[in-house]
């Protein structure tokens, strides 16, 4: 199924679970990652984020939920 998207497009959004994002991560070169300032319960987690990434853009947001927006880019 990779393959043939890569034949149809070079864009493909991935929303999760855990699972999901764990097996398709590798195929990714950006990453659009939202983080919410948050302690709560629960055992599903999104992957660590492999070393090959970088934040190429962070922006922080201050409202009655607090998070933080990055782009990470592959290279």
């Amino acid at each position: 199924a990779m393959r043939e998207l890569k034949t149809l497009t070079n864009h493909v959004v991935v929303s999760g679970g855990g699972e999901i994002y764990k097996s398709l991560i590798a195929h990714a070169d950006t990453l659009h990652i939202s983080t919410i300032d948050s302690e709560p319960e629960g055992n599903v987690f999104f992957p660590e984020i492999p070393k090959e990434f970088n934040v190429v853009f962070e922006q922080e947001f201050h409202s009655n939920i607090n998070y933080r927006y990055q782009i990470w880019q592959r290279g």
